[in-house]
C-alpha cells in the first residue's frame, strides 16, 4: 500500500505537471473515492494496476479530472478584465489589424472564456470590422464537456455574473442557465496539456493562464511559460494570476503595472 500514493503523485506530475506532496495524500484518497466507486474498483491499489496497464484510458482521465482544481467564476478577480477592456483592447484597436485572437489556456468549466466573450461583445468587437477568434482549453475533459454545453446551475450562475449579463446572454432551461448559442458557438474548445502543446502555427494576441502555475514545480513552470511565450504574437499579452510571476522563470516577458498579472511578450527566446 505504501507505493500507491507515491505512484499516483508521480503519475499526476508526469501527466499533468501538477506537484502534490505527501501531505496531500488525504486529498488523493478523498477525491478518488468517487472514481473507485464509479468504475467498481476495490481500492487504490487496483486503480494503480489499471493506470500501469492503461495509462491514458477513461479511468486515467478520471484521475486527472479528480485531482485537478476547477475553481472558477464569472469575471473572476475583476481587475484583469478591467485592464483587458481599458488598456489591452484600445492598444489592439490602435494597431488597426482588425482581428483579435484570445486563448483561455485553463478554461475549466468555461466561465473565463465566456466572460471574455461577453466583454468583447459589450465592447463592440463583434462587428463587420473585426474578426474575433476565441480558443479555450483544459486538461480535464469533464470540465471541458460542461464548458462546451454552456449550462450552469443556480450556484454557478450567481458567482460573479451581473444581472445585466445574465439577461443579455443567458436563457433558463430545464437543465439550468444556458449561455446563448451565439456566444457558445464563438468558442473553440480542446483538451490540451500545457506541458505538451499540440503542433500548430496558431498564435494569439492575448492568453489568459491564471492560477495555474502555482500548482507546478519550477521546472514545469519554465516549460509552460516558454510554451505560452511561443504561442503569443510579438507584443502579445499574457494574463497570469495575481500571485504568479514570470520572474526567474522566463525572460521573454515584460511586467505591465501592478496587481493584475499582466505581461507583454517582449522578445524571442534562445
Amino acid at each position: 500500500m505504501k507505493y500507491v500514493y507515491p505512484f499516483i503523485r508521480q503519475y499526476l506530475h508526469s501527466q499533468a505537471g501538477i506537484l502534490l506532496g505527501p501531505e496531500k495524500d488525504y486529498l488523493i484518497e478523498s477525491r478518488l473515492h468517487g472514481l473507485l466507486k464509479k468504475h467498481s474498483l476495490k481500492d487504490l491499489e487496483q486503480l494503480v494496476c489499471v493506470l500501469e496497464s492503461t495509462p491514458e484510458g477513461d479511468i486515467a482521465a478520471g484521475v486527472i479530472s479528480s485531482l485537478t482544481t476547477h475553481e472558477t467564476s464569472w469575471f473572476r478577480d475583476q481587475r484583469p478584465f478591467d485592464r483587458l477592456r481599458t488598456e489591452v483592447l484600445p492598444q489592439l484597436r490602435q494597431q488597426q489589424r482588425r482581428q483579435i485572437s484570445v486563448w483561455s489556456a485553463a478554461c475549466s468549466t468555461g466561465q473565463e472564456i465566456y466572460s471574455i466573450a461577453m466583454l468583447l461583445r459589450d465592447e463592440g468587437m463583434y462587428s463587420p470590422m473585426w474578426q474575433v477568434s476565441l480558443y479555450a482549453s483544459d486538461i480535464c475533459k469533464t470540465a471541458l464537456a460542461q464548458a462546451e454545453r454552456g449550462v450552469y446551475n443556480h450556484f454557478e450562475i450567481e458567482r460573479g455574473l451581473a444581472q445585466t449579463h445574465r439577461q443579455r446572454y443567458f436563457e433558463m432551461t430545464p437543465a439550468g442557465w444556458r449561455i446563448s448559442s451565439a456566444v457558445r458557438q464563438s468558442v473553440r474548445f480542446e483538451a490540451v496539456n500545457l506541458t505538451r502543446l499540440p503542433d500548430s502555427p496558431e498564435r494569439f494576441d492575448i492568453i489568459f493562464c491564471r492560477n495555474v502555475l502555482i500548482y507546478f514545480d519550477p521546472n514545469t513552470q519554465r516549460k509552460v511559460l516558454q510554451n505560452l511565450h511561443d504561442k503569443l504574437v510579438p507584443g502579445g499579452f499574457l494574463f497570469l494570476g495575481a500571485a504568479e510571476s514570470t520572474a526567474g522563470l522566463c525572460d521573454g516577458f515584460q511586467y505591465v503595472g501592478t496587481g493584475s498579472g499582466l505581461y507583454v511578450r517582449s522578445k524571442s527566446l534562445g
